[in-house]
């Protein structure tokens, strides 16, 4: 069978069986759940695409609807929300439970780097003056890694890290999490975020095994077996500490050294 037809032939089963569970009136939720409208904020090169593909699952499971969009693009009838670069207006949305994730931006830089360096993505490919009228792509790919890696960095200071530090941390209806420790345990703090959303024991069971669906760990070995490029790279937790020049060390205290230090990930300069 094609293979348009085998993805198209998927996709027509996921709708036909989230339609069925929502017809059935079937549930995560608990009873005395204070919402049932979820919502996770991110950021780029955050496990987006991870925390995509599970909420998804979770949203097939249960007849629930899902959307990974900007909130001008939200349907009135969804009811599970990821905004990739946690640019919310609560004040005009139902109230929610949510979960936010950020990551160490020295590990942002290196994903995004090599991320950059073959992305599809329209915006990578518009040539800019500043750049001596060359796409970011093609400017990234014209350096060396040392240069393209502090090039990136000064790029996500003002635009991923600025969205982290511009978060509000201390909303009572979100459950913070940090991907390093999401990565390190991935049923424990699953377990967290299901029980935070409100989910019965039974749907947070049922969730924990479409987290094992798409664990990290799995996601990377298909990817390892594939010559495709993905977005998934390493996803490994402090990578930054190999791959880092003493010159990319120092460049990185004087672009992101205070977004470590106001994150957590440092306690000052001395790293």
């Amino acid at each position: 069978m094609p293979i348009s037809i085998d993805l198209e032939l998927k996709t027509r089963l996921r709708k036909a069986k989230c339609n069925l569970n929502r017809i059935a009136k079937k549930t995560p939720f608990l009873e005395d759940s204070s919402s049932e409208f979820i919502i996770h904020c991110c950021h780029h090169k955050v496990g987006t695409v991870w925390f995509s593909r599970i909420l998804q699952g979770i949203a097939i499971e249960y007849g629930l609807y899902f959307q990974n969009c900007k909130q001008n693009e939200l349907n009135i009838d969804t009811d599970i929300f990821l905004q990739s670069h946690s640019a919310v207006d609560f004040s005009k949305l139902p109230a929610c439970l949510g979960s936010h994730m950020i990551r160490d931006p020295r590990d942002v830089s290196i994903s995004a780097y090599f991320y950059h360096l073959w992305t599809a993505e329209e915006w990578a490919h518009i040539p800019q003056e500043r750049f001596e009228g060359m796409s970011y792509q093609k400017f990234l790919n014209s350096q060396t890694q040392e240069q393209g890696l502090v090039t990136e960095m000064k790029r996500i200071r003002n635009s991923a890290l600025q969205e982290m530090l511009d978060w509000n941390y201390d909303r009572q209806d979100f459950i913070e999490i940090k991907y390093e420790d999401i990565i390190a345990n991935e049923v424990d703090v699953f377990g967290k975020i299901f029980k935070h959303y409100g989910f019965t024991n039974s749907a947070i069971e049922s969730g924990l095994k479409i987290v094992e669906k798409f664990s990290f760990k799995n996601a990377k070995k298909k990817k390892n077996d594939s010559k495709k490029k993905s977005h998934l790279r390493s996803g490994r937790s402090g990578e930054w500490k190999e791959v880092f020049s003493e010159y990319q060390k120092n460049q990185c205290k004087q672009i992101m050294g205070d977004v470590l230090i106001k994150l957590g990930y440092e306690s000052d300069y001395d790293w």
